[in-house]
């Protein structure tokens, strides 16, 4: 089953072709772990800053279900 990933624009290197209008649809993403699905996309774990699934926080340990969309966020510091 599918769920939906929407990557901040620094996490968008990690995935060739993505389109910000669409995010990614993963097909086969429902039951596994939010940090599976990173680990599957190529993106270094430690660059993802905020989970959120369904627009609340959530972590990697977080079973994906069918139809869930997940933003994955890298936050910039400065200053």
């Amino acid at each position: 089953m599918a769920v939906h990933i929407e990557l901040s624009p620094f996490l968008r290197q990690y995935a060739p072709g993505y389109n910000p209008e669409e995010g990614l649809l993963i097909e086969n993403g429902s039951g596994k772990t939010i940090g599976a699905l990173i680990r599957e996309l190529g993106i270094p774990t430690e660059k993802v800053n905020s989970i959120m699934v369904n627009y609340r926080p959530s972590d990697p340990t977080y079973v994906a279900k069918d139809g869930d969309r997940i933003g994955l966020v890298m936050s910039i510091g400065g200053g």
